[in-house]
């Protein structure tokens, strides 16, 4: 998904929490948005450091 895509699925989805007839916990929102950004970027992290060194780094990275 390119940069431009996500910023129209955010404008999306805030468009869909405004029209929300309930609450939206915004603090349990965020937490989630960042929770998932950090797992995706640990995935690429490692899915970069496997392409670059091997499998085998990487598995010295995770016993380090």
């Amino acid at each position: 998904m390119d940069e431009e895509n996500r910023t129209v699925k955010i404008a999306e989805l805030r468009a869909q929490i405004e029209r929300a007839t309930y609450d939206v916990d915004v603090e349990a929102v965020a937490d989630a948005f960042v929770s998932r950004m950090l797992a995706v970027h640990g995935a690429l992290r490692r899915a970069d450091v496997r392409a670059l060194l091997g499998d085998a780094a990487l598995a010295k990275l995770r016993t380090a």
